[in-house]
């Protein structure tokens, strides 16, 4: 730039620059901007593109051509602006034009607003030991041996741990069918308690072909809000009886088919992966409780910049996400129950509040001088491509190579994980 620019140091991160270009510029910058945007254009007697700029110029739209003009100016002003002003952007400048003539923009650049951290040398969570219930691990047991039920068909009546196939459909008071509550061959085994309140002791006695007709009341905190707290009739014909019998836990059959020497060496494995899955409850509830605590320590002035491209990110990533689930916007917002005003306000509120803690992690892993090695890097990608085929993990090796951005995204969580490990105590 021949022109100094005016730089603006303001509140909340922002780098305010105004600059103007000289007629030798905008007019350098135009004529490549007539080169791009006439490239397909035919004129008679010359091809496509290398007509003289003055023909090529007659043919594009005024608007068009000013705004790729601006545009091909710059990428090497913002480079001149954030070198020679040390401006260390975080997310895209925004570009104004003040004057078309002389060509005048103004780019407005936000960089990492301050942050004050109250009292984050004091936050401390203790991790909860994680415990069992008495009998989880006679119960995951059960449901193991339950995985190799046999099961035979029966012409007696029903009893509790039988397994009922029956087709039933329900209708409320007025005797109008309740929509939703109507299943084909629906299986269900006596005394599971996965059906409706009392719905398993009305089958008991039933034998296949028997049908029966029973009022139940739905239970006031059921999922569904349209039943709460109302009854409905169920008419049930039973297609099949069948006994379930359940193998015999013994060292023969752990040894088969659960690749364990002993009955004893089973539970012991049932009962520590029981205890490292609660201990990795724990540690996710105490990791959300040092992160709120973060995040209420964090002192920050936001810029709305800032916030608007957080929450342009979060509602590309919700799209991104229906998308995959062949679901549109307004689906989302009807299955939600919000309107489009309520989920924008919504939005907006998280992205005040990842934004607000991911300063405040950042701030204070640079307060306590974190840092992950370069062999702790090589230990951390090799344990995260370890569950992968040889195949996939020399595809996505590439990805994790030093310096690429799967590298830092997996540095950046190492480096939190190392500053919870100096906040949560067990």
């Amino acid at each position: 730039m021949t022109n100094e620019p005016t730089i603006e140091r303001l509140s909340h991160g922002r780098v305010v620059c105004t600059m103007t270009f000289t007629p030798e510029q905008e007019t350098a910058s135009q004529e490549k901007a007539v080169r791009k945007l006439g490239a397909s254009i035919i004129i008679e007697g010359f091809r496509p593109g290398t007509a003289p700029v003055d023909l090529l110029k007659e043919k594009i739209h005024e608007g068009a051509l000013f705004e790729e003009t601006v545009r091909g100016l710059l990428p090497d002003t913002f480079e001149q602006l954030v070198t020679e002003h040390d401006i260390k952007p975080v997310i895209a400048p925004k570009v104004e034009i003040e004057s078309n003539t002389p060509l005048t923009v103004k780019v407005t650049f936000i960089e990492k607003p301050a942050v004050k951290l109250k009292g984050a040398d004091k936050i401390k969570v203790t991790m909860k030991e994680a415990m069992l219930k008495e009998d989880a691990v006679d119960k995951m047991i059960d449901y193991v041996l339950g995985q190799h039920q046999q099961s035979n068909p029966v012409e007696r009546p029903a009893k509790k741990g039988d397994r009922i196939t029956m087709d039933f459909w329900g209708e409320d008071a007025q005797q109008v069918e309740v929509p939703g509550v109507r299943s084909q061959s629906h299986q269900a085994v006596i005394g599971s308690k996965v059906l409706l309140p009392g719905f398993e002791d009305e089958l008991i006695g039933l034998k296949k072909g028997d049908t029966k007709d029973f009022t139940l009341t739905f239970p006031e905190k059921h999922q569904a809000e349209q039943l709460r707290g109302k009854p409905v009739t169920f008419h049930v014909t039973v297609k099949q009886v069948e006994e379930i019998s359940l193998p015999e836990l013994t060292d023969a059959f752990v040894q088969e088919h659960m690749q364990a020497d002993s009955v004893a060496a089973f539970r012991k494995e049932v009962e520590d992966s029981m205890k490292s899955q609660e201990s990795d409850i724990e540690r996710r509830k105490a990791e959300e409780e040092a992160m709120e605590k973060i995040r209420e320590a964090v002192q920050v002035d936001l810029a709305e910049e800032l916030l608007e491209d957080e929450q342009r990110t979060m509602f590309e990533d919700i799209q991104s996400q229906l998308s995959r689930q062949g679901m549109s916007m307004e689906d989302w917002l009807k299955n939600t129950g919000k309107s489009a005003e309520q989920a924008a306000k919504k939005i907006k509120e998280q992205a005040e509040k990842r934004l607000t803690l991911r300063l405040g992690l950042a701030a204070l892993v640079e307060e306590r001088n974190l840092d992950i090695s370069d062999e702790e890097m090589e230990s951390a990608i090799a344990t995260l491509l370890s569950p992968l085929s040889e195949e996939d993990r020399k595809n996505i090796a590439a990805a994790y190579a030093k310096g690429q951005n799967a590298y830092e995204q997996l540095k950046w969580q190492k480096k939190v994980e190392k500053l919870l490990d100096t906040i949560i105590t067990t």
